[in-house]
């Protein structure tokens, strides 16, 4: 089975993520605040942290605006007016309304009406549907990954030469990342700088995107000293950053903390899917069930793997192993999909039936503001910070 992931993220906020869009939320622009939020030892509530959310949005397209400017004037001097909206043209703010945007329970949780319609959704990712409009359909009317990065015009920069392009793109971060952006790992050679796996090793420990040249460097040099290089989590990779990061929670911690507090919970969905007809489910250290094996078991016959990178030891898999398929499962792909919509109803149902989803929500937005409260004093600093890196901005644009 082929499995579908999508990015949402811009760099400078540390906004994005897999169970939470922000995984570092920013600061609350203004000076005010309520008595428990600025530190009387209360409880960031779902408004406050939207609030704290959008301020730093602000923030972020506001100084990037500043930068995007800076680096336009340098390259204006050299002769380029006409810019690439792609690099310089997205920093109109946007506002969120929720700053969870998945759930530990989501994947076998769907409410009850999307449970009838799409199932679980694992027969979108099979081979037999997977490049289906019904599963881009699928896709569409289910995922929500937040605001969509606003739309802009850029065709006086695409109606230049590829030679007129190249040369701005050049200007703009230097030809050592033209270079690297150009790279076709299927064609090779030793000219180009390759690493495993067709990625470009510029030095520095590990493999990493280049560093920052041209204006772009230009303007990091004046606004922020100079850009250095960070670990990717989870990665053998590196990345070059210039701006202070925001703070972050944890997401490992308020995984194992949601599991700790919902386990009470756990037994009365059990005992309702049991009835229902799916018996032998066991939920892992994560407080969440192993629905992509069973996925995996119900439409290959197999369970999940998703392999190892070259080099790299196989984590060790803590799931309980998946109940048995049903001696009676389908064999064709109808069949197969059939049974998937029936299930996934039935765990619909037990989740609002046992109160489990309410109880899983609630847990799980308690911890996470819980996290975000205990770094509230840091996150105030780094709004800060972010004010502070703008005026300067703002005064080498007018200087």
């Amino acid at each position: 089975m082929k499995r579908r992931t999508t990015s949402w993220a811009r760099a400078a906020g540390s906004i994005g993520g897999a169970a939470l869009v922000m995984t570092a939320l920013g600061c609350n622009g203004s000076d005010e605040g309520s008595d428990d939020a600025a530190g009387g030892g209360g409880l960031l509530d779902a408004a406050q942290l939207i609030e704290i959310a959008n301020e730093n949005i602000r923030l972020d397209m506001e100084l990037s605006a500043a930068e995007d400017r800076i680096i336009a004037e340098c390259l204006e001097a050299q002769g380029f007016t006409v810019h690439d909206m792609v690099y310089l043209g997205q920093n109109e703010p946007y506002e969120v309304d929720t700053v969870v945007y998945s759930y530990p329970a989501d994947p076998f949780l769907p409410t009850v009406d999307d449970a009838a319609q799409y199932g679980f959704g694992w027969w979108a990712d099979t081979e037999e549907m997977w490049e289906s409009q019904e599963t881009q359909d699928y896709y569409e009317a289910t995922s929500d990954l937040g605001p969509e990065t606003p739309e802009f015009d850029n065709s006086a920069f695409d109606a230049l030469s590829e030679a007129e392009r190249r040369a701005w793109r050049v200007a703009y971060q230097g030809e050592e990342a033209v270079e690297a952006l150009e790279y076709d790992p299927e064609a090779g050679g030793e000219d180009a700088g390759g690493g495993e796996d067709g990625a470009l090793d510029f030095g520095g420990g590990g493999e990493s995107g280049p560093e920052p040249g041209g204006c772009q460097l230009e303007m990091i040099e004046q606004l922020y000293d100079a850009p250095y290089q960070v670990e990717i989590e989870g990665t053998d990779q590196v990345d070059w950053e210039w701006r202070p990061r925001a703070p972050e929670i944890d997401l490992e911690a308020a995984g194992a903390e949601y599991a700790a507090r919902i386990a009470d919970a756990n037994g009365g969905f059990l005992d309702c899917i049991d009835e229902r007809g799916y018996p032998g489910w066991e939920f892992n250290d994560e407080g969440t069930l192993a629905m992509i094996d069973y996925s995996s078991l119900l439409y290959t016959g197999e369970t999940y793997d998703e392999g190892v990178p070259d080099g790299e030891d196989r984590a060790e898999d803590t799931n309980p192993p998946v109940p048995d398929l049903p001696e009676d499962v389908p064999d064709d792909f109808d069949g197969k999909r059939a049974y998937e919509t029936d299930m996934a109803v039935a765990f619909a149902e037990c989740g609002d039936e046992t109160g489990y989803r309410d109880t899983a929500t609630s847990t799980y937005d308690q911890v996470v503001a819980e996290l975000y409260t205990a770094i509230e004093t840091d996150i105030y600093a780094w709004q800060g910070e972010i004010k502070d890196y703008t005026a300067k901005a703002q005064e080498l644009i007018s200087g």
